[in-house]
Formats: structure tokens, sequence, C-alpha cells
């Protein structure tokens, strides 16, 4: 027998390069840091199990639900619409010169530029609950304290994703206006609206999907809405109307998301970016893309087939037609007429928002005269009162984060995968899954921790619990788009020819096509989490908002700033850190 027929055939293994090396170590790192979290948190097997009879009885007193209430739930239901427009109307109007003047390229200088990106950063760490409990104590309870907590907060986003929009735009017009002697106010009329229009569009009726999820959990904190009137029963122990109120808050979450998606798409019709997300996973990654490229020197600035690639932009010649000789106008047309419809009604929607709120410059002028003096008494912050239990609390925050992200990850792999169109084994699957994501982001973390606090009682078991089944709904939505994004059809075609069975080829190929993109919704995740998870003690369960509705309520003003301070350096070190592993592995 020759040694070629002797010998082994040989296994292909990729090298063990430094990036395969890294991620190893990492995923080592993960999993003992996991097992640490689970232990700090109490999230054990027995904990869970022993506790499932409080659950069972949790939902037998919630069950039939008590709509008896009905006109106090639907007068709620309405004022927390008017709070959410009211609300992003003012992130909107203020994020606008914030984000022109964080913007690298029309900047007015490195100061300007670095002042708004410190206020980018700094609502962008501060969860608007926090925000709520101290517009609350300051101007008293009401749905002014919601409105201005929802627009303060709503800065950061809308400012970072606007300024990352201005540095991606044509500077050549931008240029040949300055050049014909157009103000910084012309020129960012003329030449920047324009071209960013589109996506600012998109952004700000993706934030009202994201303010509605908001405002039914800043009410209870008493700032008004559909959340003060679960705190009253929830208060009460009438567990009826608290799940009534829970399908209502579910309902309307859903609803708007579905009518925010049908604006979006009449307002901006083929114009529209992809129906995802823009604030997604999904939409980040395409615009460090986009970014690298630029930088890169090939001067592309289009997105290919991305959440939030830059949409055509529609210029008045596509639109003008001529009338009469040497005469050239605009036309209208259905796009364009719908498009003004639309845009009136929202204003006119706005201001009726603003008048039956009662919040008018008069109410502003006097809400900030309360809150000035308020913020001003938080100064100097002390830090060295109850350090040592901040500090255990803080770290208790993050071993919730992380426990409910690797928890997220296992639960929504598989759903992830099902969703996917080229990755499901069924049509109906596919939709089934989609379905479960749609269905478990109609309900806020908060909201569902505020029941399990009642069936596993105070501390970060319930936290962890209720950002896991929180998890379903996004890391199943970012896995799903994620394996969608990438091509399987060459891979799944071969597996197929030599008698791979669907599993076989998710196990053996979906999967490890697909783990740089599951790994960067992990940290993704993780980084949403940390924010989620600094309020949850809010409501008992767990973590530094615990210490923090304490300090607000015992009116211990220096610390409550100290402990800001401590959720805005963690939280924005944590979005650092997580940015430059996802750099490292990715």
């Amino acid at each position: 027998m020759s040694v070629m027929e002797t010998a082994q055939p040989r296994v292909l293994r990729p090298p063990k390069d430094k990036k395969r090396r890294r991620l190893q170590l990492v995923g080592l790192a993960v999993i003992a840091l996991f097992g640490v979290a689970l232990w700090q948190t109490g999230f054990t097997p027995w904990n869970v199990w022993g506790r499932m009879d409080s659950v069972i009885n949790l939902i037998d007193r919630m069950m039939p639900p008590s709509f008896v209430d009905w006109q106090r739930y639907v007068v709620a239901v309405i004022e927390t619409l008017w709070m959410v427009l009211a609300g992003t109307a003012i992130a909107l109007v203020l994020a606008v010169p914030v984000s022109a003047l964080a913007a690298r390229n029309i900047t007015t200088g490195p100061v300007a530029y670095t002042v708004c990106r410190f206020i980018i950063t700094l609502t962008r760490a501060v969860p608007s609950l926090v925000f709520a409990l101290i517009f609350v104590r300051a101007i008293g309870v009401g749905p002014t304290a919601g409105v201005l907590a929802m627009g303060i907060s709503s800065i950061g986003m809308i400012g970072k994703f606007f300024a990352d929009r201005i540095e991606e735009i044509d500077m050549g017009i931008v240029e040949a206006s300055r050049a014909s002697g157009a103000t910084r106010i012309q020129t960012f009329f003329s030449a920047v609206l324009p071209q960013v229009m589109t996506n600012w569009i998109s952004l700000s009726l993706y934030r009202i999907d994201i303010n509605l999820r908001s405002a039914v959990i800043l009410g209870f904190v008493g700032a008004g809405g559909i959340g003060l009137e679960l705190q009253r029963v929830q208060g009460q122990m009438v567990y009826t109307r608290v799940m009534a109120i829970a399908i209502i808050i579910f309902v309307l979450v859903l609803l708007t998301e579905r009518l925010s998606a049908m604006a979006r798409a009449a307002v901006l019709g083929r114009e529209a970016p992809a129906k995802e997300n823009p604030f997604s996973l999904r939409a980040m990654y395409r615009g460090l893309t986009a970014r690298r490229a630029r930088h890169g020197g090939d001067g592309s600035r289009a997105r290919h087939g991305g959440a939030v690639q830059d949409a055509p932009v529609v210029t008045r010649a596509a639109w003008r037609r001529p009338k009469a000789e040497g005469r050239i106008s605009v036309g209208w047309d259905a796009f364009r007429l719908r498009r003004w419809a639309m845009g009136w009604s929202a204003v006119v929607l706005t201001v009726g928002s603003f008048v039956l709120l009662g919040f008018g410059p008069v109410q502003l002028v006097a809400a900030i005269q309360d809150i000035v003096p308020y913020v001003v008494s938080m100064f100097p912050p002390d830090f060295v009162t109850n350090f040592t239990r901040h500090l255990d609390l803080m770290l208790e925050t993050i071993w919730m984060a992380l426990a409910a992200t690797v928890l997220g990850l296992i639960i929504s792999l598989p759903i992830g995968i099902l969703g996917a169109k080229n990755a499901s084994f069924h049509p109906i699957a596919e939709k089934l899954a989609r379905f479960s994501t749609v269905v478990v982001r109609g309900m806020p973390e908060l909201i569902i921790a505020v029941l399990l606090v009642v069936a596993f009682g105070m501390g970060p078991l319930a936290g962890v619990l209720a950002l896991t089944i929180g998890s379903i709904g996004l890391a199943g939505k970012l896995i799903a788009d994620t394996i969608e994004d990438t091509d399987l059809s060459k891979q799944n075609e071969a597996m197929r020819a030599v008698g791979s069975s669907w599993l076989q080829r998710t196990v053996t190929s979906t999967i490890p096509t697909v783990m740089p993109g599951i790994i960067g919704v992990g940290l993704y995740m993780f980084d949403v989490f940390v924010r989620a998870a600094t309020v949850m003690g809010i409501v008992g369960a767990g973590g530094i908002g615990l210490a923090l509705d304490a300090s607000i309520r015992g009116r211990q003003m220096d610390q409550t700033l100290a402990l800001i301070i401590l959720i805005f350096i963690t939280v924005y070190a944590t979005e650092r850190f997580s940015g430059w592993l996802r750099r490292q592995i990715l």
C-alpha cells in the first residue's frame, strides 16, 4: 500500500492569526464574566425556578384585565401622544443648531464644536428618566416635566445623527454658496438643509417611536401620561387594572410604530431609506463603512442597500416644468401634494399639542426659573458620602447589563436565524419569528420590570429578567437584519448539493459566516442595556437607580449630582470601550 493511500486526509482549519487569538481570548473573558454576572445578580436556576409560583400567582391576580376606568385611560393616552409630539418638536428645534455646530465641515470653530459635541454626549448618556426625576421634583408632577425630559434627552441621539449626515454632504455646493456672498445661515438653509432633509425627516419619525416608549415610563415617576395611571393603580395593588394599562401601552406602542412607518413611507415616497430603524446597529455599520470609503479616497458618498443610505436628494429641478416660454416654476404632483399635506398636518398637530398641554413660552420660562435653582443646589457634588455603596450599585448595574446581554443573545440567536429570509427553513417560520420580535418590542423593559418586581421581589434578578425579555425584540431583529445583509446563496447552494440539512447548513455555514455581525449586535446591546439598567432601580429592579431615586426623594441634591456624574462616566466609558473592542475584533 502506497504512502498516499495510507495518509490521513488533512483537515483544513483557519490560521491562528492575531485576530483569531484575540477573538478567542475575548470569548473566554466574556464567558468568565458572564458567570460572575449571573452569580452577582442572583440569576441562578434555583432562584428563577423557585419563584415561578409567585409569577403564576401574579398572572392569576392580573386576570381578567379591568378597563373600568377606561375614560381616564383614554385621556392619559391622548396626553401621552401630545407629550411625544411636543417633546420631539423641542428636541428637533434644539438639535438643529447643535448638530450644525457639531459637524466638522460647517462648524464655526473648535470651541463651538467641542461644546456641542459635549452636549450631544451628555444628553445621550443620561437616560430620559433621570431628567424626568429632576424636573418632577423641580416643577411638580405633570406633563410639563415629561415634555422637557423627552426634549432634552432626545437632543443627543438626534444631534449625533444629524451631525453625521451633515458631515457627509457635498461641500462643493456649500463652497459655491459661500462664494456667492451668502451668510452662514443662508448657506445652511440653501446648501446644507436640502441635502440632508430626507434623512432628517426619516430620523425624526423614528425618534417619535422612541419617545413614545420613553413617555409611557416617564409617567411612572410623575411626568404625566399613561405611565402616571400605571403608577397609581400599581401603588393601589389593583393588578387587574395594571394588566389593562399594560395592554393599552402594548397596543399604543405597536400602533404608533406602524403609523410612523406608514407616515414615513407616505412623506418620503421612493426617497425613503430602507424600512429598518436608522438608529440600529445596521445603520451604524453602514455609516462607518461609507465614511471609511470616502476617507480611503474613492470619493463615494453613497450607501448601498442600508437602513440609512443617503436617499437621492430631490432637487426642485426634478419637479420643475415650463409653464411659459422663458419661465420655470415648480409643478405640483401627487407626491408633492402628499408631502405638503403631511408636513402641514404635523405642524398643526405639534402646535395643538403645546396648546392642549398648556405648555407655552410663559410656562417654559416659569419651568426654567424653577429648574435652574434646583440644579444649582446640586453643586458641589458629594462623592464621599456612601461612595462604597454607590460603587457597588454601579457594578451591579454593569453585571445586570452583561448578564442580560449574553442571555438575550442566546435566546435571540435562533429567533434571528428563523427571522432571516435567506436563512430560515420556511416562510411561515420567518414570519412567526419576525412577529415575535415585534410583539416583544411593544412593551418597554421598565414596564416589564414593574411587573417582575411584584413577582420576584426587589433586586437585580427582576432587572436582568426584564432586560432579557426585552432583548428578544431588539437582538432578534438585529441578528435577522445582519443575516439578511450577508450573501449566503453560494455556500447554501453548495451545501444543498452535497445533501446537507437545514440544521447542518445553519451550524456549519450560516452562524460562522455571520459571527462577526452577531458579536457586533452583542456589543451594541451591551451599550443599550447599560443605559437601561441605570434606571431599573427606580422601580426596585436593582442597580444604581435605587440610590438615585432615594437621593432625589431625600433631597440630597449633592449626592444626586454625584450619582448622575457616575452614570454619565460609566455609560460614556462603556460606549467608548465597546466601540474600541468592536474595532479590535471585527
